[in-house]
């Protein structure tokens, strides 16, 4: 898997949201087609790569609705919801199944990225669900969906640099 390290700008794509107007100034489309290119040959590495690239696939139709301020009238509240949900839960099995990738399949001699993928993996659920409740008490007037989103956007980042530094090391290439 040489284009792992695309694996890396895409999920830094798909994490960093700049909304201008209502578009996504870095459209996950991309992040999500980049993810899935870079975890091509993934299923000879390890099944959680495999899932991961199958979250991608779903992420991009999810961000086609999001992403855009084509849906953003008061008729698709439900739906915008919904795929507010879905994409919640999108990105937090992309970031799980990367880490559970890495994690599987580190080498002893690389115990730091092993350990940064076991608190990654563990990190990405725990902020997938706060990001769920934050999103129904929002629904219900509450505003610590901010404050959620934040959580998320750091799990990524710190994702993104354990996948550079995985993809500079070369072993899931040579897997």
């Amino acid at each position: 898997m040489q284009r792992f390290v695309w694996v890396a700008w895409g999920l830094l794509v798909v994490v960093v949201d700049l909304p201008l107007a209502g578009w996504d100034v870095l459209p996950d489309l991309v992040g999500y087609a980049w993810v899935i290119i870079g975890l091509a040959g993934a299923a000879s590495v390890h099944p959680a790569f495999v899932r991961a690239r199958a979250a991608a696939v779903v992420g991009i139709p999810v961000w086609a609705f999001l992403g855009t301020p084509l849906f953003a009238a008061p008729r698709f509240g439900t739906l915008l919801l919904t795929a507010l949900t879905v994409e919640i839960v999108v990105v937090t099995l992309l970031v799980h199944q990367l880490c559970t990738g890495i994690l599987a399949t580190a080498p002893a001699d690389d115990p730091d990225s092993a350990r940064w993928a076991r608190i990654l993996r563990v990190a990405a659920v725990v902020v997938g669900v706060l990001l769920l409740v934050a999103l129904v008490l929002t629904a219900g007037g509450f505003g610590l969906y901010p404050l959620a989103f934040l959580a998320s956007v750091v799990v990524g980042v710190l994702t993104v640099i354990l996948l550079q530094r995985v993809a500079r090391a070369g072993w899931i290439a040579a897997a």
